[in-house]
């Protein structure tokens, strides 16, 4: 049976189909990758040997046992996993029962569903690109197999890529007008392992400084309008409220009231696009003010979503860097320390209490600027009863966590409510696509206290510790800036205008492809004047687009029929024709390629036998798909040149 198809197209078709399924293998465990991949080497083992096919029965038992192993690995055969798996199984053993072109037909079809199936593993722009090579590679094989007995031509793969880019302009109109999920594209459930967690729900000294060796990004964002100060970008995370004496916890969500907002000045709007996390904290900048939908804001002024976000999505915010809080409850929770412990930071103090709150607050920023302090990526280890005293009298050296707990833990002593807020502060700015990327080695923390009138207000301690890492970035505030990532170093300039320039190709990707959902379907369509998908004003773009591209594709081909044949036969035969109009042979309308001959050996006897040969190979090549009758005409052509 194998023997009916020709053995190095059948090893390059196993080729191709090992692409396809590749990404598929790299995600698998190994042994059911080798698994999985054993039939294509079977396969491929055969058609070198030219051995006999495993018979009905062993392919039979082959699917069953395949079947088996995916159902213990993944404990279904259907969803993403389990599905996927199943169906890539299939593909592998369809090789073994491929003996005819109609078998290699199906398992072209099958790969094309192959590949579909590898936006569920990667959605990036790299995946799409690797998914258009594949499909072009398959595509080549089908134009390949058509030939049967012929060998592979680079023809076949430009005639591929002719038909992919033919039919891109309906793959795009489809994309932007096809009713969209309610949910991001190619919505389906993701491993929480491919989630960063970045900043955690707890904070201990080196918890941040630790985030600052991860360069990976967190979110960006695209404001609407003038871009904020580099010293407002201060993205609002969890918030600490609760201190046992060495690390510092965020409080059970309660359903309390959300204190009240008052902004002062403008606001800012803004688009962030969020990595997946794993958690439902929204990093908005401080303090937000609207949020996205379904979104919502806890008493302690975090931005929480309705689910955790493991896939990329965009969330719409307003934020008002400056305002007023009325109303907090909860205030007076955050006086709350240990019963004991860092006796001297507590005597420190209690000589302020005779102040009043901001003049407190003034004192010990005075304190943290005139003693010392330096702030440093690798701090020396806290690991006494009394971590707040060793920071401040003996080792004066941290991270912006150390700062932040050490400030509030002195406020709280102060009498002052104070508690620690998580985020990320600042960002670097992509000038390519106007908007900023945080990345989680950005994250911050820093203190909020109680003042009356005011409400919490925002105090970073780290900002008389370090004022450069406010207004100048990370790399340029901190001593040891050689244990940063490459890519945030001062000295990698030239590295980070190539980053740069890549990350925006990035951005564009995720904002207007993965991000392009019901929502923002929805506003591009009200635009052109479409009130809801299904109106009659959607019924008709959506025709008139259609008629539009199909009309313009018939005109492109009926233009590209009349410059220059598409096949080499035919251009062999106009080249022929040329050259038999210098002696006044034209053809006419209708006339065969036979009657022509006669009429051109009429005029040219001396060549009538050359002619008939051309007329004759031609025929052969254009109709009859041979490639000897091609290649005799190329030549017989190339060597008629008759004399007037």
């Amino acid at each position: 049976m194998s023997a009916t198809l020709q053995r190095n197209k059948l090893l390059a078709l196993i080729a191709v189909l090992a692409l396809v399924i590749a990404p598929h293998l790299w995600a698998m465990p190994i042994w059911l990758a080798m698994v999985m991949a054993a039939p294509l080497v079977w396969r491929a083992a055969i058609a070198w040997s030219g051995r006999r096919m495993p018979g009905r029965t062993v392919r039979v038992l082959l699917a069953l046992l395949l079947m088996a192993l995916v159902f213990w690995q993944f404990r279904t055969l259907v969803g993403r996993d389990g599905g996927v798996a199943l169906l890539v199984a299939l593909a592998s053993l369809k090789l073994l029962e491929t003996s005819r072109p109609r078998d290699v037909r199906i398992l072209a079809l099958l790969g094309y569903f192959v590949t579909g199936t590898l936006f569920l593993l990667s959605q990036s722009f790299w995946m799409l690109a690797y998914a258009g090579a594949v499909a072009l590679a398959l595509s080549g094989q089908l134009f390949a197999w058509q030939r049967r007995d012929a060998p592979i031509e680079a023809e076949e793969y430009r005639r591929a890529s002719r038909m992919l880019l033919e039919g891109l302009p309906i793959a795009l109109l489809l994309f932007v007008l096809f009713p969209r999920l309610s949910g991001p594209l190619w919505s389906m459930p993701q491993d929480k392992a491919g989630a960063s967690t970045g900043i955690s729900d707890t904070m201990t000294p080196g918890s941040f400084s630790d985030l600052t060796l991860d360069d990976s990004v967190a979110f960006r964002v695209d404001f609407i309008g003038r871009n904020p100060e580099r010293h407002d970008l201060y993205w609002r995370g969890p918030v600490y409220e609760r201190y046992d004496g060495k690390t510092w916890f965020q409080r059970q969500y309660s359903a309390g009231p959300v204190p009240v907002i008052v902004a002062q000045g403008q606001t800012l709007r803004y688009t962030m696009t969020h990595e997946p996390q794993d958690r439902n904290w929204l990093f908005a900048l401080d303090v937000p003010t609207a949020l996205p939908q379904d979104a919502r804001l806890s008493n302690r002024l975090q931005a929480l979503a309705a689910r955790p976000i493991v896939n990329r999505q965009r969330f719409d915010f307003s934020s008002a860097p400056h305002w007023r809080i009325r109303d907090d409850a909860s205030a007076e929770r955050a006086l709350q320390l240990p019963e004991a412990g860092n006796p001297r930071a507590r005597a420190l103090a209690a000589q302020w209490r005779e102040h009043s709150p901001e003049v407190r607050v003034a004192k010990a920023l005075q304190w943290l600027r005139d003693n010392g302090f330096v702030y440093s990526l690798a701090p020396p280890l806290l690991d006494g009863p009394d971590p707040v005293d060793q920071l401040l009298y003996r080792t004066r050296e941290g991270f912006c966590e150390h700062y932040a707990g050490a400030f509030t833990f002195l406020m709280r002593a102060a009498g002052v409510p104070a508690r620690v807020v998580g985020g990320y502060l600042g960002g670097e700015y992509n000038p390519t696509g106007n908007y900023w990327i945080v990345r989680q080695a950005d994250a911050h923390a820093w203190s909020e206290v109680w003042l009356e009138g005011k409400g919490w207000q925002r105090v970073d301690p780290t900002a008389v510790v370090s004022p450069m890492r406010i207004d100048g970035g990370l790399a340029r505030s901190v001593r040891n800036a050689d244990r940063l990532p490459l890519l945030l170093r001062e000295n990698a300039a030239w590295l980070a205008e190539w980053r740069q320039q890549w990350d925006s190709v990035i951005h564009v990707w995720n904002r207007w492809v993965i991000g392009y959902d019901a929502q923002q379907q929805l506003q591009l369509l009200n635009r052109l004047g479409i009130d809801y998908l299904g109106s009659r004003t959607y019924v008709l773009w959506v025709a008139g687009a259609f008629c539009t591209l199909l009309l313009l594709f018939a005109v492109a081909m009926q233009w590209q029929a009349r410059k220059r044949p598409t096949d080499a036969a035919s251009r062999h035969w106009q080249r022929f024709i040329q050259r038999l109009a210098r002696h006044g042979v034209a053809p006419r309308i209708g006339e065969s390629p036979t009657d022509l001959a006669a009429r051109a050996g009429a005029v040219l006897p001396m060549q009538r036998s050359q002619i008939d040969a051309i007329a004759s190979d031609y025929l052969a090549a254009r109709y009859g798909e041979s490639v000897e009758a091609l290649t005799r005409l190329a030549a017989a052509v190339q060597r008629f040149k008759p004399r007037p």
